[in-house]
């Protein structure tokens, strides 16, 4: 049958509950190691705090959606897991690129000076 065949009186009800439960488990990693991604957009880019923290949270996440799909043996949950990580990581990797003033990825460093200017100056 292979590894992914369920255990026995494993229903497809519990399918989905264990996938949801993996998807809320990889939310709540990356917020309560990261914070909001507000915060993180409001900071300066390349912060090496914030990335270390987006780094860990991604491995955090990896290892619990890969516990959880081994337990499981189900598709599903491998499935919805791995892509609430490529969801997560992605808006908090944008939120970490942002420029703080228009809140877009700029492509110029001149738009990143007045982010740059704000830490020197409370630093």
């Amino acid at each position: 049958m292979g590894f992914f065949s369920p255990p026995a009186g494993y229903k497809p009800a519990d399918s989905m509950t264990v996938a949801l439960a993996a998807a809320g488990g990889v939310f709540v990693i990356y917020g309560s190691t990261i914070g909001p991604a507000a915060d993180v957009q409001a900071s300066a880019s390349g912060d090496p705090s914030i990335n270390a923290s987006i780094k860990k949270a991604g491995w955090e996440s990896l290892l619990l959606v890969t516990a959880m799909t081994m337990l499981s043996r189900d598709l599903n949950v491998a499935i919805l897991g791995f892509g609430a990580i490529m969801l997560e990581h992605a808006k908090y990797l944008h939120s970490e690129l942002a420029s703080p003033g228009s809140g877009r990825i700029e492509a110029t460093p001149a738009a990143y000076a007045e982010g740059a200017a704000l830490l020197t100056a409370v630093g």
